[in-house]
């Protein structure tokens, strides 16, 4: 009798699983889009992968850092709390330099001894002997792609500024080679209201050189590499980073952190500011940049 019993209730389990297969089969032949999204996810990290994201999901959220002290700080303090996260650096550099925030960062969280699987950066950086060295500075981490493309408003091939020695060899500072923008005054009037200094101005025009380099736009960069849920978007472009923004679509892609390098945002800081809190952001200063919280 007791046989009888557990073999029922054996019956029992089976029959209750394969109804809620077949009933979430059924939603994700109903919702296409779902169903893509679980089909990339199960294609790039398996069925384990697959798992994760729906615990992720129903799971709650941590509560967000406060945004005193270091605001930035604090939110890579969270992302590491997470099981996995996704992060995108727009003018990433070459990664180890001393005012990167990420780069340690990521050398930590994205190493085999952390075996963070699922999570994901994307650095981006247009300039090719940059981009090279970057790549190089994160050899061993796992999970960390690399776009060699400046990110813009629209697709296409643009000039881009960018000083072609290195500053060091003639006395100057090493982040004056951080300074390449899409903007061709980048050094002219937008130095002379913020950084001033004449005699760095008169070195860098003087070893400027301008080249045509690809173009995609954010929304592009987070299709091709298939980024769905973003945690932190960090925006170090030179003055352009409002035009980026802007293109980005809110109703689709809302990144948990936006930080982005606003001294040079000048008379469009305010409507840069008014665009994000209108989407749901708590703002925050540090440094030369802002940090944005999305708090939904």
């Amino acid at each position: 009798m007791m046989l009888k019993k557990r073999s029922n209730r054996s019956w029992l389990r089976v029959f209750v699983l394969v109804l809620l297969c077949l009933a979430g089969l059924t939603f994700l032949l109903a919702n296409t889009q779902a169903f893509r999204k679980v089909s990339r996810k199960y294609q790039s990290e398996g069925l384990r992968g697959v798992l994760r994201a729906m615990v992720e999901r129903v799971a709650p959220s941590p509560p967000c850092p406060p945004l005193i002290g270091d605001p930035l700080g604090s939110a890579l303090h969270w992302l590491a709390g997470r099981p996995s996260f996704n992060v995108v650096q727009l003018g990433a550099y070459v990664g180890d330099s001393p005012n990167d925030p990420l780069f340690a960062f990521l050398k930590e969280q994205m190493s085999p001894a952390k075996n963070k699987r699922g999570s994901r950066a994307v650095l981006v950086e247009p300039i090719k002997e940059y981009f090279d060295r970057l790549k190089q500075n994160y050899a061993g981490s796992l999970g960390i792609q690399f776009a060699n493309v400046a990110i813009a408003e629209s697709e296409g091939m643009r000039d881009f500024y960018s000083l072609k020695v290195d500053p060091t060899k003639y006395g100057f500072p090493e982040w004056l080679s951080q300074l390449s923008s899409l903007k061709s005054e980048r050094m002219n009037n937008l130095w002379d209201r913020y950084e001033k200094n004449p005699e760095y101005k008169k070195f860098y025009l003087e070893h400027r050189t301008v080249e045509k380099v690809k173009c995609i736009t954010i929304g592009q960069l987070l299709q091709q590499y298939q980024i769905e849920n973003l945690d932190l978007l960090l925006l170090d472009v030179e003055g352009y980073e409002l035009e980026i923004l802007k293109t980005l679509d809110f109703k689709t892609t809302r990144p948990r952190f936006i930080d982005y390098e606003r001294v040079l945002l000048q008379e469009n800081e305010a409507s840069c500011r008014g665009m994000l809190e209108k989407q749901g952001y708590i703002l925050s200063d540090w440094g030369q940049d802002t940090l944005c919280v999305r708090m939904d």
